[in-house]
């Protein structure tokens, strides 16, 4: 296989094997997979990891990851995953020799404290939460084995990507998609933030795009700043309600959570990135397009 996806069970990774087209790519999660060339394990396991990475590996798409929540619950866990498992895919491709490129999904999660509104390029991060330490620790590295032509890095800072289907994770932005996915299909739902909280939000379709556009970006374009920040669109609680109540069977009652709205507060409630334009990145137009997206991907799927 010429391409690598790890967290391919996740909604993003999935969506990602599908469009490049599971002939090309080698899909590995710990969760079962329906793919092709799948193979299953956990990268915790530095063995597994590094036995991924073979000398015909053109791209490596390394989604996997302990989500945000999970993460600050179990720290060991979550440096395990997010950061461990990272370095031993990049010293895989060290050792194998052979400069892969290295497609990294980041976070705005390294992005902490009083923040400017919009975030931008120009704004530094700093962390609140293990999750975000551990993905910029991740781009350091990324953008070293870069600079030293082990990998071909490029690292994607993701806004909030809606709209997730299945069960929810442990993601503190989950209520973001369940606030759209639980009323449309007839169930209600308690968000735990006020309606004026708001998030930086991309597609699932957009992200996928970026993810395809990051490999296939010139290195040159790029620089020795491996790190691209996505736009993300600034919407709201109430308004992510307002795009769907109409045609919701399910009802919901905004009741805040101190706890989780105090991670909301602080984190951007919209990102701008003029670099990420002029590099010819994607973002989403509206919540109205992110909502038809995900119906029409749903609908799809049901027929």
């Amino acid at each position: 296989m010429r391409i690598l996806v790890t967290g391919a069970a996740g909604y993003i990774g999935a969506a990602l094997v599908r469009s490049l087209g599971d002939n090309e790519v080698l899909a590995t999660d710990q969760a079962p997979l329906a793919f092709r060339n799948a193979v299953s394990g956990n990268l915790a396991y530095a063995p597994f990891a590094r036995s991924l990475i073979t000398p015909d590996l053109e791209a490596v798409f390394h989604l996997a990851s302990l989500v945000s929540g999970g993460a600050e619950q179990n720290f060991e866990l979550g440096m395990k995953v997010n950061l461990d498992a990272t370095r031993d895919l990049l010293e895989a491709c060290r050792l194998a020799g052979h400069c892969p490129k290295f497609v990294f999904a980041s976070s705005i999660a390294v992005y902490g404290g009083p923040l400017p509104d919009p975030v931008t390029d120009e704004t530094a991060p700093a962390p609140r939460i293990s999750y975000g330490a551990q993905k910029l620790v991740c781009e350091i590295l990324i953008d070293d084995y870069t600079r030293r032509g082990y990998v071909d890095g490029r690292s994607l800072r993701l806004p909030t990507v809606m709209v997730r289907p299945g069960p929810a994770n442990t993601a503190v932005s989950g209520w973001a998609s369940a606030i759209v996915r639980e009323p449309l299909a007839g169930r209600d739902f308690i968000c735990p933030v006020r309606p004026d909280t708001r998030m930086a939000c991309i597609s699932l379709g957009r992200v996928v795009e970026a993810f395809r556009h990051a490999a296939e970006v010139p290195a040159a374009a790029l620089g020795l700043q491996r790190t691209v920040l996505l736009t993300g669109i600034p919407v709201s609680a109430a308004e992510m309600w307002d795009a769907v109540k109409d045609r919701s069977r399910g009802r919901v009652r905004l009741e805040s959570d101190p706890r989780l709205q105090a991670i909301m507060d602080s984190v951007p409630k919209a990102t701008l990135s003029r670099r990420a334009q002029a590099l010819g990145f994607p973002c989403s137009a509206s919540i109205e397009e992110i909502v038809r997206e995900y119906e029409e991907a749903a609908l799809a799927h049901n027929g």
